[in-house]
C-alpha cells in the first residue's frame, strides 16, 4: 500500500514537472499569423509577436476563448532585443520552447531604378535580419534541448524572380538560403527546419497587391482578383489556414525528411 502511495506520488511531482510545449508566431497578429497562432494553439501554448497591441491582444483573446494558452509581446522584430525579449517571456511563462515560426514579413513593389533605398533596407531588416535574430536566439535554446522546428513563412519569390518585385523576391531569396543553411547545421541537433514558400495567400498583402492593379491599370478590383487567381494554376488565392496547416505538419514532427526542403504551396505554379 504504502509503496504504490509513494508511486503515486512520484507520478505526480513527474507530472508537475512537465512544461507545456510553446510555438513562438511572429507577425501572429493578423492574416497569416492570425491562422498559424489558432492553429497552433490547438497543440501548443503560443506567444505572438508584433507591433500593434490590439490585434495581439485579439488573437490572444480568440485563443483563450476556444480553450486555449497564449500570450503576447509587443516589439519589432527587425531589433534583437524583442528576440530575446520572446524567449525570455516564453521561459518566465514556464513554457519549453519549441516551435518558432518566422512569420512577420514586409513587402513593397516598383522599378528597381527607381526603388527607394530606405524601404530596400527596411524590407530586408524584417524579412532577414528579423528571422536571423528569432532564429538565433531560439536556436541557442532548442540546441541545448535537442529538439525543435522552424518553419519560415517564404514565398514563390523565394524561388523565382517577379517583375518590379526586386526588394520583396531578394529578401525571400535570402532567407530560403539562410533557411537551407539552418536545416543543414542543425539536423545533428534534432532540429527541423523548413521554409514554407506560398503562392498568394488571403492576406493584407496579397490585397494591397490587388489594390495596385487596381490602380496602375485602371480596371476593377474583380478583374485585379482575376489576375491574381489566375496566376495560381488552380485559379485561387490560397487560404491562410492551408499554411496554418502546413505549419502544424511541420512542428508535428512526423515529417521530419522536410528538413531544408521548400514545402511549396503553389497549386503547381
Amino acid at each position: 500500500m504504502s509503496n504504490k502511495s509513494g508511486e503515486s506520488r512520484k507520478s505526480e511531482s513527474v507530472s508537475a514537472q512537465v512544461k507545456p510545449r510553446a510555438t513562438i508566431v511572429t507577425g501572429g497578429g493578423r492574416g497569416i499569423g492570425w491562422a498559424i497562432a489558432t492553429r497552433m494553439a490547438q497543440e501548443t501554448a503560443v506567444l505572438v509577436v508584433g507591433r500593434t497591441e490590439a490585434d495581439l491582444q485579439a488573437v490572444c483573446d480568440s485563443i483563450r476563448t476556444a480553450g486555449g494558452t497564449a500570450d503576447y509581446l509587443v516589439g519589432d522584430v527587425s531589433k534583437p532585443i524583442t528576440a530575446r525579449r520572446a524567449v525570455a517571456k516564453v521561459k518566465k511563462n514556464g513554457w519549453l520552447l519549441h516551435n518558432l515560426v518566422v512569420n512577420a514579413g514586409i513587402a513593397k513593389g516598383g522599378a528597381a531604378h527607381e526603388f527607394d533605398r530606405k524601404v530596400w533596407k527596411d524590407i530586408f531588416a524584417v524579412n532577414v535580419d528579423g528571422a536571423f535574430y528569432f532564429s538565433q536566439e531560439c536556436l541557442k535554446v532548442m540546441v541545448e534541448q535537442k529538439c525543435g522546428t522552424i518553419s519560415f513563412i517564404n514565398s514563390i519569390s523565394g524561388v523565382k524572380g517577379f517583375k518590379y518585385d526586386s526588394a520583396y523576391t531578394a529578401s525571400k531569396h535570402a532567407q530560403l538560403g539562410f533557411a537551407k543553411s539552418l536545416a543543414l547545421e542543425y539536423a545533428k541537433h534534432g532540429i527541423v527546419v523548413v521554409p514554407i514558400c506560398p503562392h498568394f495567400v488571403e492576406s493584407d498583402m496579397t490585397r494591397r497587391t490587388v489594390a495596385g492593379l487596381v490602380r496602375h491599370r485602371g480596371i476593377s478590383e474583380a478583374e485585379a482578383e482575376d489576375i491574381v487567381k489566375n496566376t495560381n494554376p488552380q485559379r485561387r488565392i490560397i487560404p491562410a489556414q492551408e499554411v496554418a496547416e502546413a505549419v502544424a505538419l511541420v512542428a508535428s514532427g512526423k515529417l521530419p525528411s522536410l528538413n531544408g526542403n521548400p514545402l511549396m504551396l503553389t497549386g503547381g505554379a
